[in-house]
């Protein structure tokens, strides 16, 4: 990744999702006040004077009933109603570094500023709680640094529940 990558530990403050880790280059840093997220990290454009690359992790309680796909697609349907111009490049399923089930979305929308935003995004459920690592940079970037950033999503861990459902 770097000469001297960290492991960051996410935890949620409320106690609703399980214990995450990410292994980022050393010299990305924390995004203070970024808002209703587990943790936001960003380059600092340090891979880009152009724009920062970002990394976020996000939880939500999955409605009940829906499992990872109905969830996604219903993640994804809310997504091309109210963004114009979304262009879903890949959406899959794909197995994690652990063995656990997640879903692959890969997407491309200009902002208003006329910028292109390459948008990846790694989703599992776990217990109750829909987790989410999104990566967001431009497609040249990411092309750039695709080694260095898929390393950042496959270091992605997440504490499964113990079977009395408490959080390890």
């Amino acid at each position: 990744m770097t000469s001297h990558p960290r492991t960051v530990i996410v935890q949620d403050p409320e106690g609703y999702a399980p214990r995450m880790s990410l292994t980022l280059p050393g010299t990305w840093g924390e995004v203070p006040d970024a808002g209703p997220v587990l943790a936001a990290y960003s380059d600092g454009r340090a891979l880009s004077p152009a724009i920062a690359t970002n990394v976020v992790l996000t939880a939500m309680t999955v409605p009940e009933g829906q499992d990872l796909e109905v969830w996604q697609g219903a993640v994804r349907a809310a997504q091309m109603s109210t963004l114009p111009d979304l262009h879903v490049l890949d959406d899959r399923p794909l197995d994690a570094v652990d063995g656990s089930t997640q879903r692959y979305t890969a997407s491309v929308m200009t902002d208003q500023g006329g910028v292109s935003v390459l948008t990846r995004r790694w989703s599992r459920v776990v217990g109750e709680r829909g987790l989410a690592l999104t990566l967001t940079t431009v497609p040249m970037v990411d092309a750039q640094h695709a080694e260095l950033l898929d390393a950042v999503a496959a270091s992605w861990t997440v504490d499964a529940p113990a079977t009395d459902g408490a959080l390890r």
